[in-house]
């Protein structure tokens, strides 16, 4: 999408400069990407088990109940909790325990840097805006995509239970449900999610691919297919090598963050000004399509915004 890696001032060799505070026992690639894999798996388990504990402390309901009345508005704070705890044990902690076996320093690793550049920040919120336009561009294209008949009943049930969940967890009937809300669906996303697989996934892949598109692309692929959306995986896929490139040039997860935050904000933003008395309009979480030459300008912004990017990146020497 974006130039070849090594041709820019960012080099490969920049990106992948051994960390001075690297463990002496080094974990070869494959060993690395299971261990990641490996640790998400555990998370998985022990949220699970969470979910049902808070499930049960929460509503003082049985385990049978949990499925079916999760999804209902009245439960909403109760669901709004288990994905925050799931989310933190399936994304950051595998990712943070990952880098803690690897480097003395797991934040440094992962690039939480203490300073920010303005210059990058402004550009990052230049491209939140046109994304916007990007994912429209691709979630038509997406739709449009032919596929049997048997997939698209398969596809639909999923986006239906993946808009359910959401559905159950965006009750904003007031300023304090939207705050809520924004922390769950925006800002604790953004966090783990981008500490999972930009800090953690892509670290590996660019790393063991030699190729920064290659980690990129394979990493946004994942980072799509994670999600379970059929209808949202182009505009997914699109986000992630947005966020992959962020990660690549800017050296830092926070700039990261910030898109991905912003990208959920808007839409959860959107849903609080739709919702009326507490409930949801139908078409509220209708995506916004645009026609495929309007994607195509969008990708010629944010190349330039990205050349304007990658000067704007700090030199990092270590």
């Amino acid at each position: 999408m974006f130039e070849n890696y090594n041709t820019e001032e960012n080099s490969f060799e920049a990106f992948t400069t051994p960390d001075p505070v690297m463990r002496s026992s080094r974990i070869s690639y494959l060993g690395q990407m299971a261990i990641l894999i490996g640790f998400a798996g555990v998370g998985i388990v022990i949220s699970s088990m969470l979910a049902v504990v808070i499930w049960m402390l929460m509503t003082h309901q049985s385990l049978d109940t949990m499925t079916t009345n999760i999804l209902l508005p009245a439960y909403a704070n109760t669901a709004k909790v288990i994905q925050l705890v799931m989310s933190f044990c399936m994304f950051f902690l595998p990712a943070f325990f990952l880098a803690l076996l690897i480097s003395k320093k797991p934040l440094y690793y992962m690039h939480y840097n203490r300073s920010i550049n303005l210059k990058q920040v402004y550009l990052v919120i230049a491209m939140v805006f046109v994304g916007l336009f990007l994912s429209g561009a691709l979630t038509e294209l997406n739709q449009i995509i032919p596929i049997p008949k048997k997939w698209e009943v398969s596809f639909k049930a999923m986006e239906k239970a993946y808009t359910d969940g959401v559905k159950g967890m965006a009750v904003m009937k007031n300023f304090g449900d939207y705050l809520s809300t924004l922390l769950v669906i925006a800002i604790a996303p953004a966090i783990f999610e981008e500490t999972f697989f930009r800090g953690g996934m892509q670290n590996i892949l660019v790393q063991w691919t030699k190729s920064a598109a290659a980690g990129i692309i394979i990493t946004s692929i994942i980072f799509s297919a994670a999600h379970t959306s059929y209808y949202g995986f182009l505009p997914r896929f699109g986000l992630g090598i947005i966020l992959g490139y962020i990660y690549y040039y800017g050296k830092n997860i926070w700039l990261n963050i910030l898109l991905h935050f912003l990208n959920n904000g808007f839409a959860v933003t959107m849903l609080y000004f739709a919702t009326k008395n507490g409930a949801l309009k139908d078409d509220a979480m209708d995506d916004t399509t645009f026609p495929w030459y309007i994607g195509i300008v969008a990708i010629i912004a944010l190349v330039i915004l990205f050349k304007y990017f990658k000067k704007a990146t700090p030199i990092q020497t270590s």
